[in-house]
């Protein structure tokens, strides 16, 4: 018998019909049984004796009688008492019964069958005990109105009745573990689904929380990209602003000068008509992006590249500015959003170098091929970058922006050991 100490199950509802009806097979069941095992005794007695038992022997049937009646009647209802103390004692009363009353086997049978089920230690040595007592009462009792000596054979009636005491307690046992495994199993079963439930909620949270993060940094890099095209705006809007400038003077000059000479006018007229081709191409360019802020930053030239470098230099960054197939002044020759556009990504790729790479060389190259120029950079990877450094990726997403603005693109990553951005654009 094991010593462990469980809560057992809660007593069955007083409502159901269900348990009602086992209740009442319980009762009926018992009583039967129980009758027909006293008359089964009784009439051995009538036998014994010849139909003339003494009559200390029939005081003890009749007190069998009665009291197994009753153990078997209310064995059936007891069953809805709930566990604790008093259905501990009642069914340790209607146990006791056995020894007293034959009629009352089966319903003590009952009662040691759900004492069992409670699986506590003192509840069994107590039903044990107890049975073993009131059965060796009885056993002397009837030994001396028979008149016999105690003799081996009740010591052998005595070991038998614990014996039977003991396999509904077992019984019990057995079964009150099974449900107890049962129990544990639905209870395993339920936290499995509970938490399967959580796991579920929590991986459409975190699809949703990977959503917002997707729309977030969709929205961030759609507002790098509409800074880029009013930067961009910005800047042709001086650029265009200069040309018509031009165009008015030297309008304005053919206008009120009727004496200019022919090949003065010519000259005038010539200036005119690049200044509005220029600034039409580059009106083109404007209308393509959103003027939304205004800057107080002169329009990049030529020599501001050159001025970038010298910049990063004096803050001691290394970086080395190398013309390829290009020159300077066909940069100042050319269309001036292609120069704006070259300063911008050379100082955002300046600026990306400095904060990711300290202390390394940079190395710029501004090459013209293919109806193309294009800016490339190049700076090693360090060793162990610093991981205080945040990163977003705005600004090479902004060099990306400003090139395809122009109908060109860029790329950027890591190759081996070196970092390199590539932007290009129509020449």
């Amino acid at each position: 018998m094991t010593s462990t100490a469980q809560t057992p199950a809660a007593a069955p509802s007083v409502r159901s019909l269900r348990h009602w009806a086992i209740a009442l097979g319980q009762t009926l069941v018992s009583t039967a049984l129980g009758l027909l095992l006293f008359l089964i005794s009784f009439g051995m007695l009538l036998e014994e004796f010849s139909d003339d038992p003494p009559s200390g022997l029939i005081a003890m049937y009749s007190v069998d009688a009665p009291v197994g009646l009753i153990a078997t009647l209310v064995i059936g209802p007891l069953r809805f008492v709930p566990p604790g103390r008093w259905h501990s004692l009642v069914h340790l009363l209607v146990a006791g019964v056995s020894g007293l009353s034959i009629w009352g086997l089966p319903a003590t049978a009952i009662a040691l069958y759900r004492l069992g089920l409670r699986r506590r230690l003192v509840l069994d040595v107590a039903a044990v005990v107890l049975v073993s007592v009131v059965s060796l009462v009885s056993l002397l009792l009837d030994s001396r109105i028979r008149g016999d000596e105690t003799d081996p054979l009740l010591l052998t009636s005595m070991g038998t009745m614990v014996v039977v005491t003991m396999v509904p307690l077992l019984i019990g046992h057995v079964m009150g573990t099974r449900r107890e495994l049962l129990e544990s199993l639905r209870e395993r079963a339920a936290s499995a689904d509970r938490e399967r439930e959580t796991a579920q909620r929590e991986r459409v949270a975190a699809e949703g929380e990977a959503a917002a993060l997707v729309r977030e940094r969709d929205a961030e890099g759609a507002r790098v990209r509409a800074e880029e095209r009013s930067a961009l705006a910005r800047d042709m809007h001086d650029s265009i602003s200069h040309h018509l400038a031009t165009i008015a003077m030297h309008a304005g000059a053919m206008t009120y000068r009727e004496d200019l000479p022919a090949e003065e006018l010519r000259r005038s007229a010539g200036t005119v008509r690049d200044a509005a081709q220029q600034a039409n191409r580059e009106l083109r360019t404007v209308l393509m992006t959103l003027r939304t802020t205004d800057g107080d930053a002169p329009l990049a030239t030529a020599p501001t590249l050159a001025d970038i470098v010298g910049r990063c230099r004096e803050e001691g960054q290394e970086v080395e500015l190398t013309w390829d197939g290009i020159a300077p002044e066909d940069l100042e020759e050319h269309d001036r959003s292609t120069v704006v556009t070259l300063a911008r990504i050379l100082t955002e790729v300046t600026t990306n170098a400095a904060k990711h790479a300290p202390g390394e060389r940079l190395e710029v190259t501004l090459s013209h091929s293919d109806e193309h120029v294009s800016l490339t950079a190049r700076n090693p990877v360090p060793p162990s970058p610093a991981a205080s450094i945040t990163s977003t990726g705005h600004g090479l997403l902004g060099v990306q922006e400003r090139a395809r603005l122009l109908g060109g693109d860029a790329e950027y990553g890591a190759r081996g050991d070196v970092f390199e951005v590539t932007a290009w654009m129509p020449w």
